[in-house]
């Protein structure tokens, strides 16, 4: 093709382009009622340039600050409705789940090939409760405990590798971890082709950040990938057979292992024991319901529990004092010839409250999923219109002063009255995993492996801030990054075992 055809290929799509957001611009008349309020709209384009790209929960929260705990932005025809309390997203999410538990559909995720399978971005309907209930029914409060001895044995494996490696905390963090998920959902040993797959498909999901121009002309997702301006779809293209291979290699790989005989109790052993008992197409169906839910148990917990521990250790290096009380519990609780274990938690409340602050004091997923309405709402004398996009503001929740006060220090004292978890102070479980129907169903084993990791890191390790080449501690200011899975960018701190006795101990466990 020579560049002039090539060019008016590109001229039509751009034209085509602006025909459909001048269509999705125009102004859309509301019943009566009145939307929450929020920045003025400008013409033609609304609130498009109110939406931020950069660490989005802080100016959502200034926007809030500005016009109310509930707020409204219009831009590319659609509503899009941030909430900044808790009490607004139990109201809507929880009390009025029957109308806010969908999700927004979108092109791009499609096209990666998330689509129709994806837990977190089905739409609510059946097809969605089957593959909440392939999860949910292994992960409730009462089924975990069975892989708690997963928690224990790779607490005490990623301790041994810190010890004689510990500039490689990060990395020692996220396999430790991975190699917990992967026994707990799979029955498999963690290995490089399984960490490439998953890492490489979550990956993927960046695009959403920017390849919401799909969302709004699908019609692009038909333009050649030969012309100038597609690469986004050439990577959508290269991510689709990496995302159907994270869904279809482990599963088929647990299948093996289990049909072989001595594979370990997991998820895929208890799915496919309940397959079993099938016949035909019930069986065929369940086998896909499950092959799906199982590859998001993985992948969806490994990001998020890594990023929060990741920020613990910078939480720990800047508050020795935390650390010092945390000793003082474990000494008395656990002593020095074992390490902590989950039937431990019920006397280590200053650990849990530990956990608690953790969770609050660096959000993984500062802006929860958004939900979706499905029908038209009023809330205190606003209108919500059906199709509108809800988001709640999880770090700014997590982060008000009227709940917590300091919110910017670590203090896990604030979980606590007369020695005792305080009720009274709202726990960040009940914000950060989410609200209503679509509640995280794996919070009860991230709960259980932050507390496994929290509690055996403190029992025997000194963590205090990186030092410069001379031996000067260098001053860390945690800066968070902007990605569906927040970090902390700098987390390197100074790592040794907090006495001989505690080193031996690590060293006994292998």
């Amino acid at each position: 093709m020579d560049s002039y055809t090539g060019s008016f290929a590109l001229f039509v799509s751009v034209v085509g382009l602006v025909l459909l957001l001048i269509r999705v611009y125009q102004p859309v008349k509301l019943p009566d009622g009145t939307l929450p309020p929020g920045p003025r709209p400008l013409p033609f384009i609304g609130n498009l340039l109110d939406i931020p790209n950069v660490r989005p929960w802080e100016a959502y929260r200034k926007l809030c600050r500005q016009h109310g705990d509930i707020i409204s932005l219009r831009a590319l025809g659609r509503t899009l409705i941030v909430v900044d309390k808790a009490d607004i997203a139990v109201e809507l999410l929880e009390k009025r789940s029957s109308i806010y538990s969908s999700r927004l559909q979108s092109t791009t995720i499609d096209l990666i090939g998330w689509g129709g399978w994806d837990i977190a971005m089905l739409p609510y309907g059946s097809w969605w409760r089957a593959h909440r209930r392939a999860l949910a029914q292994h992960l409730h409060h009462g089924a975990i405990s069975k892989y708690n001895s997963y928690h224990e044995e790779n607490a005490a494996a990623f301790l041994r590798h810190l010890l004689h490696s510990p500039d490689q905390l990060v990395d020692h963090l996220r396999f430790a971890i991975g190699t917990t998920l992967m026994k707990t959902v799979y029955g498999l040993q963690l290995n490089d082709e399984y960490i490439r797959l998953f890492e490489e498909a979550f990956t993927s999901l960046d695009l959403l950040l920017n390849g919401s121009i799909l969302d709004f002309a699908p019609f692009l997702a038909h333009v050649p990938t030969w012309l100038p301006g597609t690469g986004l779809l050439r990577r959508l293209a290269y991510y689709r057979p990496i995302v159907a291979a994270m869904r279809d290699v482990p599963w088929k790989d647990a299948k093996a292992a289990i049909d072989a005989g001595g594979a370990p109790a997991s998820l895929a052993s208890a799915s496919m024991e309940k397959i079993s008992r099938l016949e035909g197409n019930e069986a065929a169906l369940q086998d896909d319901i499950c092959r799906n839910a199982l590859s998001l148990a993985y992948g969806g917990g490994i990001d998020t529990t890594h990023a929060t521990l990741c920020a613990f250790f910078v939480a720990m290096s800047l508050s020795p004092e935390v650390q010092t009380k945390a000793r003082a519990e474990l000494d008395n609780v656990v002593g020095p010839s074992r390490l902590p274990t989950l039937s431990d938690s019920d006397n280590l409340p200053y650990i849990d409250a530990i956990v608690k602050e953790t969770l609050r004091w660096h959000n993984a997923a500062p802006l929860l999923i958004p939900h979706y309405s499905t029908a038209d709402d009023n809330f205190e004398g606003f209108f919500i219109p059906a199709n509108s996009v809800v988001m709640v503001n999880a770090w700014s929740i997590m982060h008000d002063p009227e709940t917590y006060p300091e919110p910017e220090k670590f203090i896990p004292e604030r979980y606590l009255k007369d020695g005792k978890i305080n009720p009274a102070v709202r726990d960040p479980a009940s914000v950060i995993f989410g609200y209503g129907r679509r509640i995280c169903p794996g919070r009860h084993f991230a709960d259980a492996s932050l507390f496994t990791y929290i509690a055996s890191i403190l029992h025997t390790l000194d963590i205090s801030p990186p030092v410069d080449d001379d031996g000067l501690p260098i001053h860390i200011v945690p800066q968070t990054t902007t990605a569906l899975t927040s970090r902390i960018e700098d987390c390197r701190c100074t790592i040794k075992p907090r006495s001989f006795s505690a080193e031996a101990l690590i060293l006994s466990t292998a």
